[in-house]
C-alpha cells in the first residue's frame, strides 16, 4: 500500500480515503451520482417577485393569450412564440422586436419545479396566469399543458385560457359571449360567423397590430362571408406581404383575389406585385370573371340557332328549367365573386324574372360595363317601365332597335 493511500475497514461501515494527488480509474460501467440542485420553497416568495419584475418592460405587451395565437391562409389557429420566428408554418408575418429585459428560465423553471411538488402556502391568480404564459413565449408547449392540467385541478381555468384553448381545438368550452375579439374569435373557429365582428377583427389587424390574425379575415373573404367595401383597406395591406409567401401561397391568393377586388384595382395591384410573364396571365383570367364567357356561344339546348345565344341567354333558360336549384348556383358564385360583372348581371335577371324590380336595379347597377350589353339593356329599359318612366324605357328600346340589337329570345320563355 502506498504512502498517498489509507484504507480503513470498522465494521459495519467501509470508508475510503484518498489523497488529493491520487489518481484512479474507474470503470466505464459505473456512474457518478450528480447532485441535483432544488430551490428552497422557502424562496419561492422572492422567485415569483422576480418573474414578475421581468414583466415590467416590454414582455408587459404579451400578457394576454391573443398574443400567442396565430393564422395562415386556410385561417386556422396555432400557438405561436414571440422569441422565436414562424415563417414555415405560417404566412402572415409581423414585425417583431425582441422584448426585454429577458425571462430567466432559471427563475421560472424554480417556480415551476416548486409547484409540481405542491411547495406552496398559497399563489396569487395572476402570478399563477403569468407563469403559464411564460411558457407560450418561450415556446414550451407541452410544460404549457401540463401546467393546463394543474390549473383545471387546482384552481379552475380562467375564461380567456378557456378560449385559447377552444380557438387551437385542444378541448372545447363553452364561454361566455361579448364584444370581444377573443369571443370573435372563437365565434370564427366554431363556425359562427354570423357572431363575428369583422370590422373589430379588422381593426384590431390594421389598427392595433394583430397582424397574425390576418389568415382569419383572408379566410373569411374566400368562403365569401366578409365581403365588400370594408375589405378593400385589407386587401392593400396583404399585398405588402405578398413577396414574403411561397409560390404556392402567392397562387392561392392570386386566385382567391379575382372577383374579390374591384377590377380596376385588382389590375393595378398586379401591375405592381407581379412579372412582366405573371400579369397577363392574371389579367387573362381576371377578364373571364368580370366578363363570363361571352366569345364563345353555347347551342346546348337544342333552340333554334338562328336565335342568337350569349351568357345571359343561358341565364335566362337555365333557371326557367332547373329554378331555384340554379339560382343558388348563381347566388354561391355571387358570394365567391362579389364584384365580378356578370355575377351581378346573372343575378340581376333572375330578379327581373322574380318581378322583384328594385332587387334588379341594385344588381343592374353593380355590372360595369356589362350593363349596355343588348339583354341586360333591354331588361333595364323593361323595368324602367314598370317603375313608371316611360320616356327613359322607350328611347333605350329605340335606340336598340335601330341598331339591330333589340334581343330575340325564345319561345319558351314567354312574355320578357
Amino acid at each position: 500500500m502506498s504512502f498517498s493511500t489509507e484504507i480503513k475497514l470498522p465494521w459495519p461501515e467501509i470508508r475510503i480515503h484518498f489523497a488529493k494527488t491520487a489518481e484512479t480509474v474507474r470503470p466505464k460501467s459505473e456512474t457518478i451520482p450528480q447532485e441535483v440542485w432544488e430551490p428552497s420553497p422557502a424562496n419561492l416568495g422572492e422567485l415569483w417577485v422576480a418573474l414578475r419584475s421581468s414583466f415590467q418592460g416590454k414582455h408587459f405587451r404579451f400578457t394576454s393569450y391573443l398574443q400567442y395565437l396565430s393564422t395562415d391562409f386556410s385561417g386556422g389557429f396555432k400557438v405561436c412564440s414571440f422569441l422565436g420566428g414562424n415563417r414555415d408554418k405560417n404566412a402572415f408575418q409581423f414585425p417583431f422586436s425582441p422584448p426585454g429585459p429577458p425571462i430567466s428560465k432559471d427563475i421560472r423553471d424554480s417556480i415551476w419545479l416548486l409547484c409540481k411538488k405542491r411547495k406552496w402556502e398559497e399563489v396569487d391568480r395572476e402570478n399563477w396566469e403569468l407563469l403559464g404564459l411564460t411558457f407560450l413565449l418561450t415556446g414550451d408547449i407541452i410544460d404549457f399543458k401540463a401546467w393546463v392540467e394543474m390549473t383545471k385541478k387546482e384552481f379552475g381555468l380562467s375564461e380567456d385560457c378557456k378560449r385559447f384553448l377552444t380557438i387551437l381545438g385542444w378541448e372545447t368550452f363553452e364561454t361566455g359571449k361579448d364584444h370581444s375579439l377573443f369571443s370573435s374569435l372563437v365565434a370564427y373557429s366554431s363556425g359562427r360567423f354570423s357572431d363575428v365582428d369583422f370590422p373589430l377583427l379588422s381593426d384590431s389587424v390594421l389598427k392595433e397590430g394583430f397582424w397574425q390574425f390576418s389568415g382569419v379575415l383572408f379566410d373569411s373573404i374566400s368562403k365569401g362571408i366578409w365581403s365588400g367595401d370594408k375589405t378593400l383597406v385589407f386587401w392593400e395591406f396583404l399585398t405588402g406581404f405578398y413577396s414574403d409567401w411561397k409560390d404556392w401561397e402567392k397562387a392561392k391568393f392570386l386566385n382567391v383575389s379575382l372577383g374579390k377586388v374591384p377590377a380596376y384595382q385588382s389590375l393595378r395591384y398586379a401591375k405592381k406585385l407581379l412579372s412582366k410573364t405573371e400579369y397577363p396571365v392574371y389579367a387573362f383570367n381576371l377578364k373571364k370573371v368580370f366578363r363570363g364567357d361571352l366569345e364563345e356561344p353555347e347551342a346546348e339546348f337544342g333552340y333554334d340557332l338562328t336565335i342568337p345565344f350569349d351568357p345571359f341567354s343561358i341565364t335566362l333558360i337555365r333557371y326557367d328549367r332547373e329554378g331555384e336549384s340554379f339560382a343558388k348556383t348563381l347566388r354561391e358564385d355571387l358570394l365567391k365573386t362579389p364584384y365580378s360583372y356578370y355575377s351581378n348581371l346573372q343575378m340581376s335577371l333572375l330578379a327581373y324574372r322574380e318581378g322583384n324590380y328594385d332587387l334588379f336595379l341594385e344588381f343592374y347597377q353593380k355590372g360595369g360595363r356589362l350593363r349596355y350589353l343588348p339583354i341586360p339593356l333591354y331588361f333595364y329599359a323593361r323595368a324602367m317601365e314598370r317603375k313608371n318612366q316611360p320616356g327613359l324605357a322607350n328611347s333605350i328600346l329605340s335606340a336598340l332597335e335601330r341598331m339591330r340589337k333589340l334581343p330575340v329570345f325564345p319561345s319558351e320563355l314567354g312574355d320578357l
